[in-house]
């Protein structure tokens, strides 16, 4: 009897242990849980309002004059909503109806951007150069990831260089028609170059070649160089008066 009555005891003691540690981690999961909502809510929310505001001084700078137009804070805007919309899409996942929704949306926006940009950089004379990058997944494209690094490099190197990058298969009817004004063929990576456009991947040597082809760097990179310490020269200046 004894030992029978010290059995049950064990056993309730364990069945209460377990049931602790269960309800332990099920409210730290749901804590978490819930902590990860708000974090995405808040991310989501910044999201919005910065498309909103790039939406809007698209619509500013297409009335501003040559010598006002500033468009590196613009490039570097839509630069930082992609990194957010990574965030989104980490958390989210690629497939996630809301998230392709902001995918589609944020596409639009590069393609406002690259069509601004271009327009400016003809009739104001900015020295620029142009790439867009069309991927797809790893399954149709082995090497877009490895490509795509190299094109942040190269972002990174020349500050000249505006790149735009799509999904080939995102289902958005402006992609379409960019796809059909340079007849392009499912070969990936896909890459244009100031209009030029090229099949398959390109390393960083092949694509140092390609620019240089296809654009003067020397030039470019002289102008981009003069521009700078234009500003610093200016900003020196304001300081002293």
């Amino acid at each position: 009897m004894n030992n029978k009555k010290i059995n049950i005891k064990k056993h309730l003691s364990v069945f209460f242990l377990t049931s602790l540690i269960f309800a332990s981690g099920f409210f730290l999961s749901d804590f978490l849980s819930k902590k990860q909502l708000t974090k995405l809510n808040i991310l989501q929310q910044s999201l919005r309002i910065d498309i909103l505001s790039l939406e809007t001084q698209f619509s500013i700078l297409t009335q501003a004059p040559c010598e006002n137009l500033n468009e590196s804070t613009l490039t570097k805007e839509l630069y930082d909503i992609s990194q957010k919309l990574t965030s989104v899409e980490n958390n989210l996942g690629r497939d996630n109806p809301y998230f392709l929704q902001l995918k589609k949306y944020y596409s639009i926006l590069e393609l406002k951007h690259w069509l601004l940009i271009k327009r400016a950089s003809k009739n104001c004379k900015l020295n620029l150069s142009f790439i867009i990058y069309f991927y797809a997944d790893k399954k149709n494209c082995p090497n877009c990831q490895s490509q795509g690094l190299i094109l942040s490099y190269f972002r990174k190197k020349y500050p000249f260089l505006r790149i735009y990058s799509f999904d080939w298969n995102l289902e958005l009817s402006a992609l379409q028609t960019l796809k059909s004004v340079y007849n392009l063929k499912e070969q990936f990576p896909i890459l244009i170059v100031n209009d030029k456009v090229l099949y398959g991947f390109k390393n960083k040597e092949n694509l140092e070649k390609i620019l240089e082809k296809y654009t003067n760097l020397q030039l470019l990179e002289e102008a981009t160089s003069t521009k700078a310490t234009s500003t610093e020269t200016t900003s020196s200046e304001n300081k002293i008066k």
